[in-house]
């Protein structure tokens, strides 16, 4: 049974790579958080009210974060780097399914 905290530990390499986002725990489940440079400030993306929710909130900005490592956001990704990161996403959702 997929957990918050099983998708916390497998997420929580990038999490701690990537500067831009934080997961906070509320009363109503988990916030994915963003910095927002131009606002100076963090703000509240989304409520994830389910375990799946917030792996897939994840999923989207870590393919994001992999995307902007290897482009510098200077250029659009080759069909061999769009191919990577969608192993490394797939191999984040195997790591959510094992018990």
């Amino acid at each position: 049974m997929l957990t918050f905290e099983k998708v916390l530990k497998v997420f929580q390499a990038y999490l701690d790579d990537d500067p831009l986002y934080e997961v906070v725990q509320t009363s109503h489940g988990y916030t994915l958080m963003a910095w927002e440079p131009h606002r100076n400030d963090w703000y509240s993306a989304e409520i994830q009210k389910t375990p799946e929710d917030l792996r897939n909130a994840l999923l989207g900005t870590y393919a994001n974060f992999l995307e902007d490592k290897i482009t510098g956001n200077d250029r659009d990704l080759t069909a061999t780097e769009t191919g990577e990161i969608q192993q490394r996403c797939r191999e984040l959702l195997e790591k959510c399914r094992e018990t």
